[in-house]
């Protein structure tokens, strides 16, 4: 029994080589058959093509000969009547030219006669008298007029003269009077306090002699000139005519001739264009032929027939390894390595995983790929199949179509050289070597790395695999590229020399896919494989940091740039690979941490290669001791990388703004004005990020209050040296003289040593203050200026109205007496003295501006910066200094604000009730007073309608129409009840019209006449005029051709009124107005608008209640959805005490992105709605009309 069991399998295994060998035989039979049978099909197909060209060939050659001998017959027939009619032509030119000359000859006769007659010579004498009795007149009457006009000039010269001495004497006595009593004046005590004046006074008598005398000269020479320019644009004129008369025959004579040499050269052209096509079509006939002869000659499928082995098998394998293979292997290398060395990263954002991208960069290596297909193609098709590198020269040829972005080829190379194995297999199979296990199931091909590895050939079948997996995974087919990986995992003979290389692939697969928490993992196996090259390690470190930092995990990101310092990176990439190594240092909770990344900048800073990038380490190195709380050394950072010498404006931006954060922290809002107005000017050169935004509305907003503290601190110099004797005025003003004028020495040397001055920021950038990018402290951008103005308009004076006047003339005059006032841009002593008050009335004066400095300043600290402490400070002060100040009621009310905005509602209430009792007739009182509705209390009414209106009007008149909309909306819902809520009806369709929105200005002029029926109303008038002005752009618009496009700017906004806009005014509008009512007080909700209710619509609801929970859990917050018309629906938020807490939830849910992020924001929208108005949406569900409500009173 155990004898048979040991027998079967060998019976069993001859039996299936017995099948084999037979299905073999059949196989090579049918195969010899089928060749046969090809080779004989192939010689029928060429005698047949051969016979078939012998006759088109025959036929051909009859057809030229024939018509060769018809073209001979029918040119000799046309030359023999080109000669006939020639004959014909020349007997006919000749009769025409004798009678020609005949005729001639008989009136050249008649006219000799005539000239002999008596009555021809009276007739000429008496024309030639005539004409001189003529040319006689008209030369009298011009000589008349020239003496005419000689004498009415030289009268008008003698009176202008005359006008001009008595003038000059005039002055000229004043003067002297003047003089006589300035020296009188000069010997009193007055002198020194009114020179200024005197002075003032001579120069202004002067300046109107002048414009005087210059008025008339310039019309004396206008008149003139005039009368010149007509006389010869006349002349002008008739000979400009002559010339185009001419001109316009000559070119249609040229036109005619050249059209017909062009038709002629361009015939000729098209001919010789057939010939050369037709000659080229031969050629590259030719040259097919002779390709497909070479290719049949060379076919490598004869090769197999003979035998594989000694010498045959190492020539061919040497021949294709050093001939074909080694020269396309070293052009991918080179493609690889330039590709490597030339590409620019942006280490600011994440990097790819491998730095070539075919889809965007495949143009760059198309002809080295080109290239590369060439070679292994031809050494493929030219050498035996059975060499071992036929699989290398298909790798390469499936890695170039890879770098062309041919991914179908690629693919295809990269599995043939998988199925190579296979093939491989199947002999061994066919050997009575025994099968085992491995070679079963196996896909992985084991690779021998002992010792006799290294002088073995290596196969590339698990490097093909690899290399399908990410053909695969960039022709998004990333399940499939996902598949073969797991499956090369799962492999017997996977082993650890492959681990890598497949974590490299499963990286890139995450990557494409944006699964970044789920590609770290992956790329710390690559990482650490020591195997593969540096480059890829490098930046999988690099990625992997970048990963870890987005995911607030500090300590691994801060390894993986370790790692990337370690493997010698580029310059670049060592450089950023330690600033984010610092960053992520700088979120560690370690101050051992945060000290070791400090002193590693530090040591940046004192390598030379690395200062190109000093800008971005003293940036790091600010941000580092801001969040330490050490902001002096971060101001004194940032201030050294705005100085650096290749600073680039986009770092200059952030650290500007950065820099404006830190005084705004402090409350060093004057400081943090300049830094922010400098972030303003360079925000076009940074990415539009949350702090350049930040930046440039601080910078508006401390605009307001930077110019009242610094009116106060120039007030309060001024009323301290009034306070001093003349003197001591004197000695301050001298000593402000000389430090202006060394500051101008200063700035002047360093313009003029540019390269010493960027030196000097970058040595003692310690030193600089705060305010030294500004345009007159920086001497670069002053002498730039004053180059630059020199260049246009010469060395001008420094006068008023310098540009009226010459370079040269009475000028010069003029600057010697200006020199006194002003020295090159220096005010003079006597000037600043001038400045400062001298009587009770000047001081009042400044005390006043002052005062109302203060209240702009607390004002500003309210209103734009929210800052309530300062605020309340400076109010104290101002109380304290000015007890009896008019502005009592404006300061409670500026206290009532920062009361009722913390929530202190008592002492809101005390400040109200102060301000009705004592300020009973102030506007204040009116805007706190409660009403009727309990809106008292509403800071949306707070405001005052005279400055608010005032401030709309002048807007409207500068033309902001973009700023006057929202403003005139806010107007009237702010002060519906007063009598400017009509006016600001009509600044609202006014920005509409001029918007080009023309159907809404259109709807809200007809509302408000609707309203205003009464032809007594008097702004009736305004809104006709406005009526009018709507209507005439619209007949522009609709004449316009059909051919001009231009952008409809309407047709959007229209579209989405079409459901809110009534078509009847008089009953619609007032059926909106039935319909909703403004509460401010009741309750209110928050609803968030959508259109068709999907997986979005869940997803908001959930993000909103988990906002709920974190943000305002303490109020209870519930949300549910509505369905109104298909397909708009709402989610209602509820609900709120009144309408000033649903703004602060609303402003919150908004900075929020998170929450929305599914929908775009032209796909929602967050509104406030009363309890009551609700109750009526969701019974109406009319979305449209509470939209044309709300925007009407909420916004």
């Amino acid at each position: 029994m155990l004898a048979g069991l040991s027998v079967s399998p060998n019976l069993y295994a001859q039996k299936n080589a017995d099948s084999a060998s037979i299905a073999r035989q059949r196989i090579i039979d049918s195969t010899r058959k089928a060749q046969k049978e090809y080779f004989d099909s192939m010689k029928v197909a060429r005698q047949h093509i051969i016979d078939s060209t012998r006759a088109a060939q025959k036929k051909y050659n009859d057809s030229v000969q024939l018509a060769r001998q018809k073209a001979l017959d029918s040119s000799r027939e046309a030359r023999e009547k080109y000669y006939d009619s020639l004959k014909t032509a020349r007997q006919q030119r000749l009769d025409s030219i004798k009678a020609e000359r005949q005729r001639v000859s008989d009136s050249l006769a008649a006219i000799r006669a005539y000239r002999t007659s008596d009555r021809f010579k009276d007739s000429v004498a008496a024309i030639r008298q005539a004409r001189l009795d003529s040319i006689k007149v008209v030369r009298q009457a011009r000589l008349d007029s020239i003496k005419a006009e000689r004498q009415r000039i030289t009268d008008s010269i003698v009176t202008v003269r005359k006008a001009y001495i008595d003038s000059i004497r005039t002055v000229q006595k004043h003067r002297s009077d003047s003089l006589a009593a300035i020296r009188k004046y000069r010997e009193s005590a007055r002198y020194k306090d009114s020179v200024a004046v005197v002075r003032k006074l001579r120069l202004d008598s002067i300046k109107a002699v002048r414009k005087t005398y210059y008025d008339s000269i310039a019309t004396a020479r206008k008149e003139y000139n005039d009368s010149v320019a007509a006389v010869r644009k006349a002349y002008t004129d008739s000979i400009t005519t002559v010339r185009k008369a001419y001109a316009d025959s000559l070119k249609e004579v040229r036109q005619v001739r050249a059209d017909s040499l062009a038709k002629i050269r361009e015939k000729r052209e098209e001919e010789k264009k057939i010939r050369e096509k037709q000659r080229q079509e031969k050629m590259e006939l030719a040259l097919e032929l002779k390709i497909k002869k070479k290719r049949e000659a060379w076919s490598n499928e004869k090769m197999l027939k003979k035998r594989w082995g000694f010498p045959r098998a190492p020539i061919q394998n040497t021949f294709t390894r050093y001939n074909y293979y080694f020269n396309a292997d070293n052009k991918m290398d080179e493609a690889l390595n330039n590709m490597l060395r030339f590409r620019q990263e942006n280490y600011d954002s994440l990097l790819a995983l491998y730095p070539f991208d075919p889809d965007r960069d495949s143009s760059v290596l198309a002809s080295d790929m080109d290239s590369i297909i060439q070679k292994a193609s031809l050494g493929i098709q030219i050498h035996d199949p059975r060499t071992k590198w036929g699989d290398d020269l298909y790798l390469l040829l499936g890695q170039a179509y890879y770098y062309k972005g041919d991914y179908k080829n690629a693919g295809d190379a990269f599995k043939y050289v998988v199925s190579l194995r296979d093939k491989r297999k199947k002999k061994k199979r066919n050997s009575n070597r025994p099968v085992t296990k491995k070679d079963g199931g196996s896909i992985v091909e084991d690779e021998n790395n002992g010792i006799m590895g290294v002088f073995q050939h290596r196969t590339v079948h698990n490097e093909a695999i690899l290399w399908l997996a990410r053909t695969l995974t960039e022709s998004e087919r990333e399940e499939e590229a996902e598949t073969i990986l797991d499956l090369i995992q799962a492999d017997p003979n996977f082993e650890g020399s492959l681990e890598g290389r497949v974590a490299l692939e499963k990286a890139y697969i995450r990557l494409s896919q944006r699964d970044y928490s789920g590609a770290t993992e992956y790329l710390t196996v690559v990482t650490k494989d020591k195997k593969l090259p540096d480059w890829i390690r490098r930046r999988a470190a690099f990625i992997n940091g970048q990963l870890l930092y987005r995911y607030e995990n500090y300590p691994g990101a801060t390894n993986s740039y370790r790692t990337v310092l370690k493997l010698n990176p580029e310059l670049d990439m060592g450089f950023y690979a330690k600033k984010n190594m610092a960053t992520s240092m700088m979120n560690s909770d370690s101050s051992a941490d945060r000290e070791e990344a400090i002193d590693m900048l530090k040591k940046v800073l004192k390598d030379g290669k690395y200062v190109k990038y000093y800008e971005q380490v003293y940036y790091v190195l600010g941000r580092l001791e801001m969040n330490n709380d050490n902001y002096d050394e971060a101001v004194k950072y940032l201030t050294k990388g705005i100085a650096s010498p290749k600073s680039t404006a986009e770092q200059k931006a952030i650290s500007y703004a950065t820099l404006g954060d830190i005084h705004y922290k402090n409350r060093a809002y004057e400081a943090a004005k300049y830094a922010y107005d400098s972030a303003a000017i360079l925000a076009s050169s940074a990415p539009e990020t949350d702090q350049m935004r930040i930046a440039i509305r601080r910078s508006d907003a401390l605009s307001y209050l930077t110019v009242p503290l610094r009116k106060i601190r120039e007030n309060d110099s001024l009323l301290y040296l009034a306070s001093l004797s003349d003197k001591e005025q004197r000695s301050i003003v001298r000593k402000y003289i000389k430090m202006l004028e060394d500051k101008r020495r200063d700035s002047i040397f360093l313009a003029e040593n540019a390269g010493l001055n960027n030196l000097k920021q970058n040595t003692n950038s310690n030193k600089k203050n705060n305010y030294s990018n500004w345009y007159f402290n920086n001497p670069t951008q002053m002498q730039k200026g004053q180059n630059a103005f020199k260049q246009k308009w010469g060395n001008r004076p420094l006068v008023d109205n310098w540009r009226r006047l010459s370079s040269g003339g009475f000028a010069q005059d003029i600057s010697d007496d200006a020199g006194n006032d002003v020295n090159d841009g220096i005010p003079s002593e006597e000037t600043l003295l001038a400045a400062i008050p001298k009587d009770e009335n000047e001081k009042q004066a400044l005390l006043d501006t002052i005062k109302l400095a203060y209240i702009d300043a607390a004002n500003a600290y309210v209103q734009d910066l929210q800052d309530y402490p300062p605020a309340l400070t400076l109010l104290d002060t101002f109380s304290k200094r000015f007890p009896n100040n008019i502005y009592k009621a404006d300061v409670l009310y500026l206290k009532y604000l920062i009361a009722l905005r913390q929530g202190k509602l008592e002492e809101a209430q005390k400040y109200a009730d102060e301000i009705i009792t004592k300020h009973g007739d102030s506007h204040w009182a009116s805007v706190v007073k409660p009403t009727e509705d309990g809106g008292g209390f509403d800071a949306g009414k707070l405001e005052d309608v005279v400055p608010f209106y005032d401030k709309t009007y002048s807007l409207l008149l500068q033309r902001e129409y973009t700023t006057v909309l929202p403003r005139a909306k806010e107007g009237q819902k702010r002060y519906g009840n007063t009598k400017y809520n009509d006016k600001f009806m009509i600044m609202e369709a006014i920005s509409l019209a001029s918007l080009n929105k023309l159907n809404l200005a259109d709807s809200v002029m007809t509302v408000f006449m609707t309203a205003h029926t009464d032809p007594n109303d008097s702004l009736r008038g305004w809104a006709e005029a406005v009526l009018k002005l709507i209507s005439e752009n619209r007949v522009q618009m609709n004449r316009l051709p059909m051919g001009n496009k231009i952008q409809d700017t309407t047709s959007v906004d229209s579209a989405k009124m079409a459901s809110v806009l009534p078509q009847s005014p008089s009953s619609n509008t007032q059926a909106v107005q039935g319909a909703y009512t403004y509460e401010p007080q009741q309750e209110h909700y928050v609803i968030f608008t959508f259109v068709g209710q999907d997986q979005r619509t869940a997803g908001v609801k959930a993000g909103i209640d988990d906002f709920n929970k974190f943000k305002f859990g303490s109020l209870n917050l519930g949300t549910e959805i509505n369905m109104l018309r298909e397909p708009q629906g709402v989610i209602t938020i509820k609900a709120f005490r009144n309408k000033n807490q649903a703004v602060i939830y609303i402003n919150s849910l908004k900075k929020t992105d998170q929450v929305f992020r599914e929908y775009e924001s032209k796909e929602y929208q967050l509104m406030m709605i009363s309890k009551s108005n609700h109750r009526k949406l969701v019974t109406d569900k009319n979305l449209g009309s509470y939209i044309y409500f709300y925007n009407k009173n909420y916004k």
